[in-house]
């Protein structure tokens, strides 16, 4: 089932934040790995409200891969934080939000 339905290749991404003496916070992502799965973008409503999320979505990705709470994953571009990662059935749905519009540093005051 995995090889015929996990067709997309999706980046699991490394990534430090540091703060310096100003406050100010430095991101920097890195690609660590890649793994397959199915991605959706449509009926993501409906997902929420059939797993009881109450946060918003953009992405649902279903894998057979450990994918943990917080990581951060890269897909045709666009970086996504992980916003959860539920068992179902013989695989993972894994949830996310969109992160950084690149994968690159990105400087911000910390709060």
């Amino acid at each position: 089932m995995a090889d015929t339905f996990y067709d997309k290749s999706i980046k699991l991404l490394s990534y430090t934040e540091e703060v310096d003496d100003e406050g100010w916070v430095t991101v920097e992502t890195d690609s660590s790995t890649t793994f397959k799965g199915n991605v959706r973008f449509d009926n993501l409503a409906q997902i929420q409200e059939d797993f009881g999320l109450d946060e918003e979505i953009d992405i649902v990705i279903t894998t057979n891969e450990s994918i943990s709470l917080g990581n951060i994953l890269e897909y045709d571009g666009v970086t996504y934080r992980v916003t959860s990662a539920i068992p179902y059935d013989t695989h993972k749905l894994i949830t996310g939000k969109k992160w950084l519009t690149e994968p690159t540093s990105l400087t911000s005051p910390s709060a």
